[in-house]
């Protein structure tokens, strides 16, 4: 009917419901028209309840609003009039609205224009909304807040994408711009209705509605991704946000360090409130953090988790299952296990790393960088001399559960397992499945960190506790045997173990400083820790994105991902090792050569935009 108002409310309230109807009672009334109001109980969503109420009701005007809302403006039956016999093309009139809705979808992320009156709970509360009044006129919107909705027309409510309480305004909003129809703002001196709506929560599916508003219109937002790039207590990476932004995404970064191995229940709780804030499509960590993974699960945000590290004893964990994680791991070897042990890791791939060749295209090289990191041979890495062996060994001679024979015995066995691994990186050496059960059995029974091996079989978890050891001897005998000829540079936060003729210095910043050592030593060691089977080191990725020389221990991966001995050159024993230092040190050329040719296969297959771009691709797929 043309002269009929409806009042629309989904209710499941009967105090706010009745308040709200006492309002409605001191309205106006135009001469000659009617006034429905329709109750919607226990809807089962917002825009389910409101195409039941927009079926019922014959009247032209309809307005939909919260229970909780409370009209001022007496004369607001005559202002809607007025408004929609300005235009016929205006099908929306809100009270508060956003003139540029932003890329996020969400309202509140742009610039509210309006009024509103609001209660001295919400400003003690601090949830005060920023918003620009305007008292006269009327201002087009893109959307406006479904506090209230006013429509002239009926189009239905999106029910087939929205079955809760979010998104359905904005929605209804880009429903009626579809059909050309503009959406205003009207000016009010003072507001014309107060929202009693407490202290807002965001429900646990606000996320996943606000993809599904994204996926809906996309007429509407720009294909871009915002990504949030968490630094963890331990790992960071610059380089990642760099890749995204290289690809166009959005990225923002969260430096509340959120633990990458520990879990806290407070500290998840803290991530996941600010995490419904920053509403992001993907949360990305380089290894992957058991609380992120728990707050992403809760609040339904995709998270990759990009490992470095390997074997990385959190793929073992229940957050690795959730379908919201989206673990790679860097060892195919590592995957190969995974699978072998009947694990079901539906969310886990295998990718590479990566270097950032753009980034590294800027880098500047001064005379004094020149005097300062021109090395024949240089390591920048860790000795690992923070003593897991010794503290096991300890442990062992502590011990009053066992008898000497028996601690005499498992302390042999294990130095066995460490000597018979040291300068063997032949393509078939491994370090697992190497110790003896009893070896296992007593190291397990001796180790208070236990519960964080996240399911980890034993005997790799304890192999991978003494991989470290052997990388310790490994990169001293190396760095020691290489010292007695040439000029060898350490660049370390290790305090022990460094030989007398090596040259060690102070770790260096790895964006800013490690780039220049890498380009200016003609040869950049890498010495893997054993823990990695086949994977390719970051290192590696580093040295080559910058154009240096890598000559690294044999990794079945790096035949795979280069050509060997002429994009970068592979050692298996100590004697080939120190017969390609020889050879690349007296021939330049063909030392630079293999150097640029390495430096321009990263760039053309391994840089991060172009690895990142096929993680999300497979996010994506899995995502649906």
């Amino acid at each position: 009917m043309e002269n009929k108002f409806a009042f629309i409310m989904c209710s499941n309230d009967d105090y706010y419901l009745q308040e709200c109807f006492n309002y409605l009672c001191l309205l106006n009334i135009p001469d000659g028209y009617e006034v429905d109001t329709l109750i919607i109980p226990d809807a089962h969503s917002m825009a389910s309840g409101y195409n039941e109420g927009m079926k019922a009701s014959d009247a032209k005007y309809k307005i939909y609003l919260h229970q909780d809302i409370f009209i001022r403006n007496r004369d607001l039956l005559f202002d809607i009039i007025n408004i929609f016999a300005s235009d016929p093309a205006i099908g929306l009139i809100g009270l508060t609205g956003t003139s540029k809705l932003p890329s996020t979808g969400v309202i509140k992320d742009g610039t509210l224009i309006g009024n509103i009156y609001q209660l001295e709970k919400q400003k003690a509360a601090k949830e005060e909304l920023k918003i620009n009044v305007i008292t006269d006129g009327l201002h087009d919107v893109e959307a406006i807040d479904g506090m209230i909705m006013i429509t002239q027309y009926d189009i239905p409510w999106r029910e087939d994408i929205f079955d809760g309480w979010d998104f359905y305004d904005v929605s209804q909003c880009l429903e009626f711009r579809r059909q050309g129809m503009r959406i205003v703002v009207p000016g009010q001196p003072s507001s014309w209705y107060i929202h009693d709506n407490g202290i807002q929560e965001i429900s646990a599916f606000y996320e996943s509605c606000r993809r599904k508003l994204l996926a809906a219109y996309p007429d509407f937002f720009p294909e871009v991704k915002r990504f949030l790039c968490v630094y963890t207590d331990i790992v960071n990476c610059q380089h990642i946000p760099w890749g995204l932004l290289e690809l166009g995404h959005e990225v923002s970064i969260e430096f509340n360090k959120v633990h990458i191995q520990d879990y806290d229940e407070r500290s998840k709780d803290d991530f996941a409130e600010r995490l419904k804030q920053h509403r992001v499509d993907y949360v990305i960590t380089f290894d992957l953090s058991p609380e992120i993974a728990q707050a992403c699960y809760e609040v339904d945000v995709p998270y990759i988790a990009w490992a470095y590290d390997s074997p990385l004893k959190e793929l073992n964990g229940w957050f690795a299952l959730y379908p919201t994680t989206h673990a790679f791991c860097m060892d195919k070897k590592e995957m190969e296990r995974l699978k072998e042990e009947g694990k079901q890791h539906t969310h886990i791939n295998y990718m590479h790393l990566a270097g950032n060749v753009s980034r590294m295209q800027g880098l500047i090289i001064t005379a004094e960088d020149e005097k300062k990191y021109s090395h024949d041979i240089s390591l920048v890495g860790s000795l690992y001399d923070v003593g897991y062996y010794a503290k096991y060994l300890k442990k062992i001679r502590e011990s009053e559960f066992e008898s000497p024979e028996l601690k005499e015995k498992v302390k042999a066995d294990m130095e066995h397992f460490i000597e018979s691994m040291l300068g063997d990186w032949r393509r078939d050496s491994s370090i697992f499945d190497r110790l003896s059960k009893e070896t296992v059995d007593i190291m397990m029974a001796l180790n208070v960190d236990a519960e964080k091996s996240y399911n980890i079989p034993n005997r790799r978890y304890y192999e991978t506790i003494l991989a470290r050891e052997i990388t310790h001897r490994d990169r001293v005998r190396v760095l020691k045997e290489l010292a007695k000829t040439y000029d060898v540079h350490l660049y370390t936060g290790s305090k022990s173990g460094i030989p007398k003729k090596v040259i060690a210095h102070k770790p260096v910043d790895p964006y800013l400083e490690a780039p220049k050592v890498f380009h200016l030593s003609k040869i950049n060691l890498n010495i893997s820790l054993r823990s990695i089977e086949t994977g390719t080191p970051l290192r590696v990725f580093d040295v080559m994105s910058v154009g240096g020389f890598m000559l690294s221990n044999y990794q079945r991966e790096l035949a795979d991902l280069f050509v060997v001995d002429k994009e970068i050159v592979l050692y298996e024993s100590m004697d080939e090792l120190k017969d390609k230092v020889r050879f690349y040190l007296r021939n330049e050329r063909a030392r630079q050569k293999i150097a640029i040719a390495g430096y321009e296969k990263v760039k053309r297959c391994y840089s991060y935009p172009l690895v990142m771009e096929k993680m999300i691709d497979i996010v994506d797929k899995k995502i649906g």
